[in-house]
């Protein structure tokens, strides 16, 4: 199992229907164990202590790091420590998810006369630019000066501060609604496409947003098809364990990949029963209905599975789109044959 560990972790809510600890999306998975860290006791961390001296932890002891709206609570000359702490608690393989107020999308509203208006009404209550800029204002003024903000980030900073602290990769999101930022940094060099994986599990929807992404989208068009590549190779010779984890990593990031959804198909078919491959078969047909040989192995698999109403239909609409009619008068006789 691994571990992340959840800096700032305040105190412990539960899931309302579930009853268990409710954890950070992407970490709220079986295979994550939390461990929580806050410099305040009454919170009841797991570890007490801050993002500048994380010395009750071992390096490389953990293999993320979830940290939402704390660095902003930082002196500008803190930041690059605490992420010096990120990096060494972070094991080889490691990740830190980060997320804090966007100033850029903030001083929007301020420079439109809004400062102490709303922008958004959060459990705590109303939330104006001015608590975003410097802190919740009811908690501090209750004498918890924990909540005062020191320093601030836009996307571009905050990815160039976490490369600078020795991070290979980043990715960021903004989500200009939401006057939030949010990324991720790998210890180790990652291939795009890992990096998109990790980022598409644990940022939020992205409503509003605009992404930052490594490269742009025709190089990730061609890394992606490099993975492909790889891929069918594994395929072809064999290496059916490693094709097959290459294509989930290819639809992790387009979920509608025609060629990467055919092939896996084509692998559960042989190792789970046809049944179980007919939802990939038909995302590689409605995402190239030109390509027959898709065709082929959906309606095979529609045959297999004994849906013998479907294989009628599919057979009609093949043929207006990608499936000739030689092909399909053989697929037909096959079909028929399953009849005897």
């Amino acid at each position: 199992m691994k571990t992340f560990l959840h800096v700032g972790c305040g105190p412990q809510y539960f899931d309302v229907v579930t009853k268990k600890p409710s954890r950070p999306m992407g970490f709220n998975v079986e295979n994550w164990h939390e461990l929580r860290l806050d410099i305040n006791p009454e919170v009841k961390p797991d570890v007490i202590g801050t993002m500048t001296d994380m010395s009750a932890l071992a390096s490389g002891s953990v293999d993320a790091i979830f940290s939402s709206h704390n660095i902003e609570h930082l002196y500008p000359h803190e930041v690059p420590i605490a992420l010096a702490e990120f990096n060494r608690v972070l094991r080889p393989d490691g990740f830190v998810v980060i997320t804090c107020p966007d100033l850029q999308s903030v001083c929007a509203l301020v420079a439109q006369g809004k400062l102490t208006e709303p922008a958004y009404i959060s459990p705590a209550g109303p939330i104006a630019p001015l608590d975003i800029l410097y802190g919740h204002r009811p908690p501090m003024s209750q004498g918890n000066l924990y909540m005062s903000h020191r320093c601030g980030f836009t996307l571009n900073v905050l990815l160039a501060t976490l490369e600078s602290a020795g991070f290979a990769n980043t990715i960021g999101l903004c989500r200009v609604d939401c006057f939030d930022l949010w990324a991720v940094a790998s210890v180790s060099s990652l291939e795009d496409y890992q990096l998109l994986s990790i980022a598409n599990t644990h940022f939020p929807p992205e409503a509003g947003a605009a992404k930052h992404r490594p490269q742009t989208e025709r190089e990730l068009e061609q890394a992606v098809d490099e993975v492909l590549a790889i891929a069918v190779h594994h395929q072809n010779t064999g290496n059916i364990s490693q094709a097959e984890q290459l294509y989930r990593e290819i639809l992790e990031i387009q979920p509608r990949h025609a060629q990467a959804s055919h092939n896996l198909g084509v692998i559960e078919a042989s190792t789970k029963g046809a049944a179980a491959a007919l939802s990939r078969l038909e995302c590689a047909v409605e995402s190239e209905p030109t390509n027959e040989q898709y065709w082929v192995s959906y309606i095979d698999a529609l045959m297999q599975s004994g849906l013998t109403d479907a294989v009628t239909k599919m057979l009609a609409l093949g043929q207006k789109q990608g499936l000739s009619a030689e092909t399909a008068q053989l697929l037909a006789a096959e079909y028929e044959q399953t009849l005897v």
